[in-house]
């Protein structure tokens, strides 16, 4: 069976509600006011009518985004990443399935994967068929009857401040862009120092700003050769010396906040499981990914049934349980009745350093070494750091108490 979640991401989703009411002061509104509008109305936990007392008060906010960045990985590495470790933090967790497109939506639109659609990486689209969530939106309009919610950028603009996504140019267009960036805009730059220098500018300009600065070099080499491997140190501590550049040069009133949208693991070679090498009775589909998989089954199947014999055949390699189950748990959040759908009838997450692979897979796939996606410590803990104007604030709190309106 599948664990029960002491976290379902709701941290993660509310760092930009947070940081949005730490903005609304210095744009002539209220924290309150800013929740209520990022939340649609959700009401207050418990009745509260002022839950976030002490919150620091920002002109300007930068959100880094370090993709494959785990709060284990980190502190496996804490001689290489002293400007991150020197900002006060804490561990917080990703969202499940721990993958990129379910994260960082989460991250832009406050919502959790059951609200915002992209729960998973590749996942049953009712008239395309399996999609992955990172590239495969030919097809799909509009797009968000596929990416759900709002991205928060727009409210940013709609209060006054200059919402800014800052990525590598190859980044600028493409379907995830316009699902999870839509109304900021982009400012491409090739190299994590450009990059840095970009929010730089920004921040100096006239306007309050809200930028989000993705960095996604990490993950690329931990998939290539994994996060425990030579080029995956270089990177961190590229990105480390980049960020410690940045937060000497920062203007007062800026805040920063550091996470990722998941960890890693590194499996090697012999730790690959075909899944499907013998058919699995009552299964017509596989879909997400190597280190947590989603079985499609026949019409007529029982869920409960199939869990049992992939169970039984994995032993303590995976965490298996019904979908049903883990919505009821609160592993995605509040589900929506046409998101269900996009997940198989029986969820299949690794335990151990494995990955479960599939007869079809691509070579490249089969190459990758860092992995994630599944329901470990070392994939969901990630980490929350806090620079600038946030550095010694109650803004961790505040977070906290934030989440209950996510959940």
């Amino acid at each position: 069976m599948l664990p029960t979640p002491t976290d379902n991401g709701a941290r993660l989703a509310a760092i930009l509600p947070t940081g949005l009411a730490c903005l609304a002061p210095a744009l002539g509104s209220t924290a309150a006011d800013a929740l209520d509008l990022a939340f649609a109305g959700a009401p207050v936990p418990d009745g509260d009518p002022a839950p976030l007392p002490g919150l620091p008060e920002l002109r300007s906010l930068v959100l880094i985004v370090v993709d494959g960045l785990g709060h284990a990985n980190l502190q496996e590495r804490a001689g290489h990443a002293r400007t991150i470790l020197s900002m006060p933090g804490r561990r917080i967790e990703t969202v499940a399935p721990s993958t990129t497109g379910a994260a960082l939506t989460t991250l832009t639109t406050g919502r959790l994967p059951g609200s915002h659609g992209l729960i998973g990486y590749r996942i049953r689209h009712p008239e395309l068929g399996l999609v992955t969530t990172l590239r495969d939106w030919d097809g799909i309009e509009p797009i968000r009857s596929w990416q759900r919610a709002e991205p928060l950028f727009g409210l940013a603009g709609r209060m006054g401040a200059r919402p800014l996504a800052i990525g590598r140019p190859a980044h600028a267009d493409g379907g995830l862009t316009s699902a999870i960036l839509s109304d900021a805009e982009y400012l491409g730059g090739q190299r994590i120092e450009d990059r840095f220098a970009l929010a730089s500018q920004a921040v100096r300009g006239p306007d309050p700003v809200l930028a989000y600065l993705y960095i996604d070099e990490l993950d690329k080499a931990g998939h290539e050769q994994g996060w425990g491997s030579d080029a995956w140190l270089a990177r961190l501590e590229q990105f480390d010396a980049a960020l410690d550049g940045f937060l000497r040069g920062l203007p007062g009133g800026v805040g920063v906040v550091l996470t990722a949208d998941h960890g890693m693991v590194d499996v090697p070679q012999h730790g690959q499981i075909v899944l499907d090498e013998d058919p699995i009775p009552g299964v017509a589909l596989i879909g997400g990914e190597p280190r947590f998989r989603s079985l499609y089954l026949e019409d007529g199947a029982d869920p409960e049934s199939v869990a049992r014999e992939v169970e039984s055949r994995l032993g303590k390699l995976a965490w298996v349980g019904t979908r049903d189950a883990a919505i009821a748990d609160g592993w995605f959040g509040e589900t929506g009745a046409d998101v269900v759908p996009r997940l198989g009838e029986v969820l299949v997450a690794a335990r151990k350093q494995v990955a479960f692979t599939l007869r079809g897979d691509d070579p490249r796939a089969l190459a990758m070494v860092g992995q994630h996606g599944s329901l470990s410590a070392e994939e969901r803990g990630i980490p929350l750091r806090l620079g600038g104007a946030l550095a010694g604030s109650g803004f961790a709190s505040a977070l906290a108490r934030v989440a209950d309106r996510v959940r």
